[in-house]
């Protein structure tokens, strides 16, 4: 299983229409409108680190009103 943070920002007023199309892929398991320098942050979750970057590049980056992303790769966690 390969996890990712994707840091998003949109176009100013499309952070609540990016948050409504990302919740529809069923890669994505958490999504969230976010303050500071991005616009959303989303967790990605796929089989292969190729299903990632078809999901980012693809899919994610090609939605109308989205600026650009930054994407970390989970390397390990702990969950509580």
């Amino acid at each position: 299983m390969v996890e990712a943070f994707v840091f998003i920002n949109t176009d100013i007023g499309a952070e609540d229409e990016v948050l409504e199309a990302l919740s529809k892929m069923p890669e994505v398991k958490e999504a969230m409108i976010v303050y500071g320098p991005y616009d959303l942050v989303v967790r990605i979750s796929t089989d292969t680190t190729e299903n990632l970057r078809k999901i980012v590049s693809d899919k994610i980056r090609r939605m109308p009103k989205i600026r650009s992303t930054t994407t970390l790769i989970i390397a390990k966690s702990i969950v509580k």
